[in-house]
């Protein structure tokens, strides 16, 4: 598992960020929470909040903000 990721996710709560998982699968949302193991999410699509496993992570685009 990657530090950058783990560091970017932690650093990035509040902002609007794609994340990407090895299975496929993709998420939109905003980034409410992060810790070594999860990042939490409120997924746009769904209006709910998803619990993702940062190993499960391959990609994530988070927008740059300010």
């Amino acid at each position: 598992m990657s530090e950058i990721i783990i560091k970017r996710l932690k650093s990035s709560i509040g902002k609007v960020a794609k994340v990407f998982l090895h299975n496929g699968f993709r998420y939109e949302g905003k980034i409410t929470n992060c810790d070594e193991t999860y990042v939490e999410i409120l997924d746009f699509k769904t209006n709910s909040y998803k619990l993702i496993e940062i190993i499960d992570i391959k990609d994530a685009d988070v927008e740059k903000g300010e």
